[in-house]
Order: structure tokens, then sequence, then C-alpha cells
């Protein structure tokens, strides 16, 4: 049985599902991956469906149009959906999608990877005691960048436009990830979120909805919180992605430019933990890591393994924590569109 995967959107995002698809095809050739077929924005999904046995549709599209393609996507009786986030922008969107049946995974690609996930396993196992709080970051420059470019209003994109990409900028585009990460690590959703934005570095005239830089204030149902510092405007910054778990028996630090090593402290001391196996993503040996998209390889392989029933990775279920699903997505989102921002 053959799984054709067709992709809607040309833009990085596609490009990156097709390399991951195409690591697949190396890696796990027991999936009989095709090489994808890349689709207009404008296709008529309920026909491109009728080509093929089997197919999973994979949307990177502008992120206000994935809710409706993800609709569509199931009316047109595709086996699997693979979406970039985030699933919606609004909550009439979240409303909306959560009718839908067909397994659907979110590239949250950072939850896949081998430190969240180990992280994970040591919170669930209570190495850290008590959570106190969970902190960090989630830093680019790419604002920064455009503030410094005296062409930039010339230079507008679909970020640009509130019906392509909703009512934020950092808010939806990084925080996501950010939020979606500690709320994995804690097993649910925020029941409150406060938090404070800026627009400075907004510097297109249209675009003065795009806020630049959000501090965070995330409160779950066990009275756990969460700090968050994230921006696209920190100028000297690269993708900085840290998360920093403070218990009462220990502490852990993860940075995403240093994927197979964890830090841990333990009273005035600390030590390394170092990744040893390569079973997740692209199976590259630890130090030899392929970025973001080991966790878009894990997540694509998890959700046909899921769509298809095909009990060939995972056969204990115990290997990695599930990919990020969009019922969990949808309970993440639901309490950031009702965040309270602080003037």
């Amino acid at each position: 049985m053959s799984i054709t995967p067709l992709i809607l959107g040309s833009g990085r995002s596609g490009h990156a599902i097709a390399k991951s698809i195409a690591c697949l095809q190396i890696l796990r050739p027991e999936l009989n991956l095709q090489t994808p077929v890349w689709l207009d924005r404008n296709s008529n999904l309920k026909y491109e469906r009728t080509k093929f046995k089997k197919a999973i549709l994979c949307i990177a599209t502008p992120h206000a149009l994935h809710s409706k393609t993800i609709i569509e996507a199931e009316n047109s009786k595709f086996d699997g959906i693979i979406c970039e986030k985030p699933a919606c922008v609004n909550l009439q969107q979240l409303e909306e999608l959560k009718k839908i049946a067909t397994p659907t995974a979110i590239l949250h690609a950072y939850r896949q990877t081998w430190g969240i996930q180990t992280i994970k396993k040591m919170i669930d196992n209570n190495n850290f005691g008590e959570i106190i709080s969970i902190e960090g970051r989630y830093w680019q420059p790419s604002s920064a960048i455009r503030a410094l470019d005296e062409t930039s209003l010339n230079k507008l994109t679909w970020k640009d436009d509130k019906m392509l990409a909703g009512e934020y900028d950092t808010y939806i585009d990084l925080a996501t990830h950010w939020i979606e990460a500690v709320s994995f690590l804690l097993n649910s959703a925020p029941i409150k979120i406060r938090g404070w934005k800026s627009h400075a570095n907004s510097v297109s005239p249209s675009s003065q909805f795009r806020d630049s830089h959000v501090h965070l204030n995330l409160t779950y149902s066990n009275k756990t919180t969460s700090l968050g510092s994230i921006s696209k405007t920190v100028h000297g910054s690269t993708n900085h992605f840290e998360i920093n778990i403070l218990g009462t028996k220990q502490t852990a630090t993860w940075i995403f430019e240093k994927p197979d090593e964890i830090k841990i402290g333990e009273g005035r001391d600390c030590k390394y933990i170092y990744r040893t196996n390569q079973d997740i993503g692209s199976q590259q040996p630890p130090f030899h890591s392929t970025g973001w998209l080991e966790g878009y390889i894990e997540i694509i392989s998890q959700l046909i393994n899921d769509s298809f029933c095909l009990k060939v990775i995972d056969k204990d279920n115990n290997k990695n924590y599930k990919y990020p699903t969009l019922i969990f997505n949808l309970k993440v989102l639901d309490s950031m569109f009702k965040i309270q921002w602080d003037s």
C-alpha cells in the first residue's frame, strides 16, 4: 500500500515538509511514502484526492487559511492531515475545527526533539520534585533586521495581511511553539494567560498589528506557572529556544542550539545529560542533528503510523510521546485566544 503526500504551500515550510518526507523514504521504507505532489493554493482538494488510493494532505499555507483547509481535507476524505502551526487564528475558526475526526498532526517540532522528550520523562518520573515554574525564551531577529532595512516598506509579505496572518505576529507565530511545549511538559493547557506586547520595529505602516515582542505569564490548573519572553526583534539573536525547569529537587535547562544536551542543577552543583541514542526523527547520531527537521520527521512518521494503523513504529507504545494532535492544539489555542493583555 503506497501513501502519497500532497503538499499545499510552496514556501519554506512546504519545503521543510518535503525534505522530511525524503528522509523518511530512506529511513522508513516500510511506510511506502511516494514522492510528494505539490498543489497550487486554489487546487480542488476533492478532485486531487480522487487521483490516489491513499493520501495525506500537508498544509503549509498562511496561518489564517489553515482551518478552512483542514475542514476541506476532511470533507475530501484524506487519510491524514499534517498542518503547520497554528491550526487556526481565532475562536470562531477553533470552534469549527472541533468537529474534525481525521487524524491531524500540528507541526510543533520542538516538543518532538530529544531534549523536550527527555525532560517530559523526567517530569513524569518526579525527578524535579514539585515544579515551581517553567521559564525561558524564544528569540529571533527578523523584525530587528527588517527595521534596519530602508527598503522594508516595499517588501511586504503575507504576514503583513491580517486576512492571511490573523491578528498577531510574534504571539501566534512563535509563542504557539513556546506555550505548546510547556503545556506538553505539564500535560495540560493553561487555564489563564496574561501578556504584554510591543510593536517596536514593526516598521511597515500596514503592519502595525504585527506585535514584535511579548512577555507571557501562564497559569496551569496545578498552580504551576510559566514565564516566557518571545521576540522577533532581538538584535544579534539566532533561533534561540530555551526551556528552564525549576523544581524543588532539581533544575534543568535545554537550549535548541545545543539539542543533544540538558544541563541539570542540584544544590550548588550541575551536570550534563547527553543524548546517547539515535531513535528519533532523522536517526542521526548524537551531535549530528538536523535541527527542527528532527521534529518534522518524527511527527510525520507518527501521524502516518496513526492514520494507517501500520503498527511498525513504536510497537510497544512507549518509544516517544504522541505527536502534537489537533485536539491538544485546540485546547492550547483556546487559552491563547482568551489572553488578558496588560496595557
